[in-house]
């Protein structure tokens, strides 16, 4: 639960938030931290984002709730302290979580180059960056300001990472890797390995296509632990401003992963994949290489992606269709055992018919 270094007011919260925020009771109460509804103590801000969420609020010790305006959502009072002020905002999930990065930021490591970090002399950091012990700085790279990397980074030959980001341990960076600003990397990211390319030789036997192109994060981009994006063959995997990708997540080579896009977890892109703008991909999805995903798609969670997808399609299943083709044979399926038993039915009808002599048309006009 995040502390603030200070108690803040319930107006000074509402003021940095800025126009279109208001406090509905004592905006002079103090918080000094921000919590989940069932965790919180008698000092800390809580949020809902809609009604659902209200029976919640009567056992909750928060001692303020921040609530999304124009929404009627009754706020329980909290024992003796009558009824709980309300901070309402316009957007409860993304002010929420900029009040705690204002107020009850991430401690940042101590600027400098840390003893047992080496850093090839070729190489240029900035002089507010932080690097931490165990981190290899190769020839050639430029570290940007304000940039944290943590313990036992590896930053290959001509690597560009730019200011503001946060690389977390075990990341490696290989050579020519170029990361924007304001990008975050968790634990364990792979940037820029060898793409999986073969080709057989004259005796079949699969050889290795040389992968010499390079891998671009563009500015704003957060890529989630033990993710992996390719090099390209000759030129650019490149992901977008702006995009954020999960957990788990492989991007094969060649791949154009488009603006604010979402990939989440166990999700996978083969070679020469296009996401456009805004799409969604849901977890453990995949794609067959070289199509596109279209602008705002959407792929849902285990979709198998055989063929491009058009702007704004919806698609589930694999091999992934159209959603409403999608949920009629689902609905078809769940009537399979009910259909299986009358074939059974109508075979067994049929067989008695046929050795009472009977003529089978009967039957079969009668279904």
């Amino acid at each position: 639960m995040p502390r603030t270094s200070r108690p803040i007011r319930l107006a000074e919260l509402a003021a940095f938030l800025g126009s279109g925020c208001v406090v509905e009771g004592d905006e002079t109460l103090e918080v000094s931290g921000f919590a989940s509804l069932g965790q919180a103590d008698s000092d800390e801000l809580v949020f809902i984002r809609d009604p659902s969420h209200c029976h919640a609020l009567e056992s909750s010790r928060g001692a303020a709730v921040l609530a999304p305006l124009g929404v009627d959502i009754p706020v329980p009072g909290a024992g003796e302290r009558g009824n709980r002020p309300v901070l309402r905002v316009p957007q409860p999930s993304t002010d929420f979580s900029r009040l705690i990065q204002e107020f009850a930021p991430v401690p940042r490591p101590a600027v400098g180059v840390a003893v047992g970090a080496h850093v090839d002399p070729s190489a240029v950091v900035a002089p507010t960056a932080s690097v931490a012990s165990g981190v290899v700085v190769g020839p050639g790279c430029r570290v940007g300001a304000r940039t944290v990397i943590a313990a036992n980074v590896t930053l290959g030959a001509q690597v560009s990472l730019g200011c503001d980001c946060w690389v977390h341990s075990a990341v490696v960076l290989r050579d020519d890797t170029q990361v924007g600003d304001r990008v975050v990397l968790q634990p364990g990211v792979v940037l820029g390995a060898d793409g999986f390319g073969y080709a057989p030789d004259a005796d079949g036997r699969p050889v290795a296509i040389a992968q010499r192109g390079r891998v671009v994060i563009e500015d704003d981009v957060e890529i989630g632990a033990n993710t992996t994006v390719d090099r390209a063959t000759l030129d650019e995997t490149r992901i977008r401003r702006g995009a954020k990708i999960d957990n788990l997540v492989q991007i094969g080579h060649n791949c154009d992963v488009g603006e604010d896009v979402l990939i989440v977890a166990q999700s996978g892109l083969s070679g020469g994949t296009v996401v456009a703008r805004g799409a969604i991909i849901m977890a453990q999805s995949g794609t067959s290489g070289h199509l596109r995903v279209g602008e705002g798609a959407f792929l849902g969670a285990r979709a198998g992606v055989h063929r491009d997808v058009p702007d704004g399609a919806r698609v589930f299943g694999s091999p992934a269709v159209e959603e409403q083709s999608w949920h009629r044979s689902v609905t078809a399926l769940k009537r399979l055992p009910d259909l299986l038993r009358r074939v059974r039915r109508l075979e067994k009808s049929a067989v008695k018919s046929g050795g009472d002599g009977s003529a089978s048309g009967g039957d079969s006009g009668a279904v």
